[in-house]
């Protein structure tokens, strides 16, 4: 399957915006999200997270990197995705992150990443720590793959 969200600048295509409207809504988890987080509901999660989208400007919030960009490396076959249950695929999606994993998820503990960064964070480290020492080394990575496209 391809995962191009479309040529240039695609994910402030509606289209887009709509198919993550979804997706994002079926992801939302009245315990994990809501009653234990700060998110209320499955549409203030979405809402959210279009914001939040927007304001990154369809980057990772660690690395950088356009989800543009990644796809392009994705389809490429320059990088893997990790298959996950009913077909679905972690890596052409930007994910929800807890800068600290010790928080509940809320609007103000939370970002946008990529797959990549966010399986190498992990509860691992710090936001700080990985933002000094792993995301420009990510960035760079995917600078140099999307060199063999």
């Amino acid at each position: 399957m391809n995962y191009q969200i479309d040529a240039g600048h695609s994910y402030r295509n509606e289209n887009y915006r709509a198919r993550e409207r979804i997706r994002v809504k079926r992801l939302y988890s009245r315990t994990k999200h809501g009653t234990l987080g700060g998110f209320s509901s499955s549409t203030e999660l979405v809402d959210w997270w279009i914001r939040k989208f927007d304001e990154q400007d369809g980057r990772c919030a660690y690395c950088e990197t356009s989800i543009d960009r990644i796809n392009r490396l994705i389809n490429a076959d320059l990088l893997r995705t990790r298959k996950v249950k009913r077909n679905g695929k972690r890596g052409p999606c930007l994910e929800l992150e807890r800068k600290n994993p010790n928080l509940d998820y809320s609007p103000e503990n939370c970002a946008l990443i990529c797959y990549y960064c966010n399986n190498d964070k992990s509860y691992v480290y710090s936001e700080a720590e990985y933002r000094q020492f792993f995301a420009p080394a990510r960035a760079r990575h995917f600078e140099y793959l999307a060199q063999k496209i």
